[in-house]
């Protein structure tokens, strides 16, 4: 059986959120999100940074939470939660997919780093201010993209939106996803009213 090696809040909930939706059995090895755990001799035999996700199906080990994503997909998704192969959708499916962890993940871990997990002495406010206005901006970018639709491809959930989602959730933690982005907000608790989302961030 699929297992899945997990931390409260962390990019493991795209792949729980992403299984709870396509039915896919698997088996969660939860970890505390700490040296004790991450940098242990055992996980690191598992995933050699000590972060998470990762996913041993049947000796398959996987660490990069879009591959995951893409493998579980081609797998088990029999075409659910992605547009056709080739398509132009799918070319818009796969330019938000990857900005989730590309291109708005890069401000969003500056910004845990230099304000919660780094030790105060290493922490640098200007960078967590830069990539705060830098989170601003990709927001709003978003924003302006999901006026009038329902989900981040159109009235269709595919993967992109998991994918988009525990991006937002950390937005919505680091107090950035405000009245200033409505189409977002309200995309955003579309999103989290969703049993697998509800059951992948329990």
């Amino acid at each position: 059986m699929l297992k899945i090696y997990h931390a409260k809040n962390t990019r493991s909930v795209r792949i729980v959120w992403l299984c709870e939706e396509l039915g896919i059995p698997y088996e969660l090895k939860t970890l505390n999100f700490s040296p004790d755990d991450l940098q242990s001799k055992a996980y690191l035999a598992v995933h050699p940074l000590g972060k998470v996700p990762s996913i041993d199906d049947d000796g398959l080990i996987l660490n990069e939470s879009g591959a995951i994503a893409q493998y579980l997909l081609a797998k088990h998704g029999s075409g659910r939660l992605e547009p056709k192969s080739g398509t132009a959708d799918y070319g818009k499916y796969l330019q938000w997919f990857h900005f989730a962890e590309a291109t708005l993940m890069v401000p969003l871990g500056n910004i845990a780093q230099h304000s919660f997990i780094r030790p105060e002495d290493k922490r640098i406010p200007q960078v967590a201010a830069e990539a705060v206005e830098s989170a601003k901006k990709m927001l709003g970018i978003l924003d302006k993209e999901l006026a009038g639709k329902d989900f981040i491809c159109g009235k269709d959930f595919t993967a992109a939106d998991i994918m988009l989602g525990y991006s937002l959730l950390l937005c919505k933690m680091f107090g950035l996803l405000t009245g200033e982005y409505p189409n977002t907000g309200a995309y955003f608790a579309r999103l989290a009213a969703r049993p697998a989302f509800q059951k992948a961030t329990a």
